[in-house]
């Protein structure tokens, strides 16, 4: 039920509490509380690289993008037959090439295969695959793009903003890339300014993570919770929502009953919920259960409530979701 509300940092959980070491995902620019430090200085001075112009190519589909015009925006994708990562984006990048083909956006897939081995391919995959395909035989745009920028997976894609530069790179599933081509179909895309909240919430991270890794493997060692409430007043400035809620939420069910901080988890949940203007079902079931806990079952019951109707005003509820959020209503009215 959690995982709708808290995405950023559930892996780093499970494995801190196994073996104390911490691989959380990064939080999306925009989700987290920007840190006020010097290294959020230094990260404003980010500047970026102009794209490469795409030299050495054979087109196979679509028309020669021979230069990227002001104005425009592209996707240069690295992906090879082969690959069934890749084959799985494909049908993804023909939906979004048709979505923004009247909004200034070209989506290009290069390959380092020859055309020999492309042009079956692409005659299988039909309508599935119906955008710019580029064939790099010389390994020249591989070489400007995916060594350049140190990625040495596919598919890997590649967004050049509208003033040429290369803006953002990485995976083109997981939703990041999808949501950059809607600011920039909508002309509010400033390539610069992303890539600073980027780093920004990339330090945010592993600042929490640092935190994270601190506070857990204290509760390892059975240190008495007091003694660590330091390093949760710490994450707590962080005002993080999704980071704050699973850690409420991980107190109050993982941590060992006789260690369990249920003040500080009651501090953290009712934080969450003032983050998040008590219009997330999810921290609303935190911080009932933190309620609940620590013996305020009528409150518990109340908040309960609040989230058992908000989630069924959504239309994107999860029914699991919604059944879990019952299933505690009805055990906090039993305590009644």
């Amino acid at each position: 039920m959690k995982n709708r509300f808290k995405i950023t940092i559930t892996a780093l959980l499970a494995v801190l509490l196994a073996a104390g070491v911490s691989t959380a995902q990064e939080p999306a620019p925009g989700d987290a509380k920007p840190e006020k430090t010097a290294e959020k200085q230094q990260e404003k001075k980010i500047t970026l690289k102009k794209a490469a112009p795409l030299e050495g190519l054979t087109w196979v589909k679509g028309e020669p993008v021979k230069q990227f015009e002001k104005g425009k925006v592209y996707v240069v994708e690295f992906w090879a037959t082969w690959c069934g990562p890749c084959r799985h984006s494909i049908p993804h990048l023909t939906k979004l090439q048709k979505k923004y083909q009247d909004k200034g956006i070209t989506i290009i897939g290069i390959s380092d295969e020859s055309m020999e081995t492309i042009k079956p391919f692409m005659e299988e995959m039909g309508d599935e695959m119906d955008y710019t395909i580029a064939s790099d035989p010389k390994g020249i745009a591989s070489k400007n793009y995916m060594e350049a920028y140190n990625q040495s997976g596919i598919p890997a894609a590649f967004i050049v903003d509208s003033n040429g530069y290369v803006a953002w790179y990485g995976h083109p599933g997981g939703g990041e890339m999808d949501y950059i081509l809607e600011l920039a179909a909508a002309g509010e895309f400033d390539g610069e300014e992303y890539a600073v909240k980027k780093a920004e919430a990339e330090a945010l991270n592993r600042k929490i993570n640092k935190l994270f890794n601190e506070y857990f493997s204290a509760v390892m060692e059975a240190k008495p919770y007091k003694e660590h409430r330091k390093t949760l007043d710490k994450i707590i400035e962080t005002e993080h929502p999704q980071a704050l809620n699973e850690l409420a939420w991980i107190i109050l069910t993982q941590v060992p009953e006789n260690n369990r901080d249920l003040e500080k988890a009651l501090e953290i949940a009712k934080k969450v919920n003032t983050l998040t203007e008590n219009k997330e079902p999810a921290a609303m079931d935190t911080y009932a259960l933190a309620l609940f806990e620590n013996g305020e079952v009528k409150d518990a019951v109340k908040t309960q409530t609040a989230a058992v109707e908000l989630a069924k005003k959504m239309k994107d509820a999860d029914p699991m979701m919604l059944e879990e959020l019952k299933k505690n209503l009805e055990k906090f009215k039993a305590a009644q």
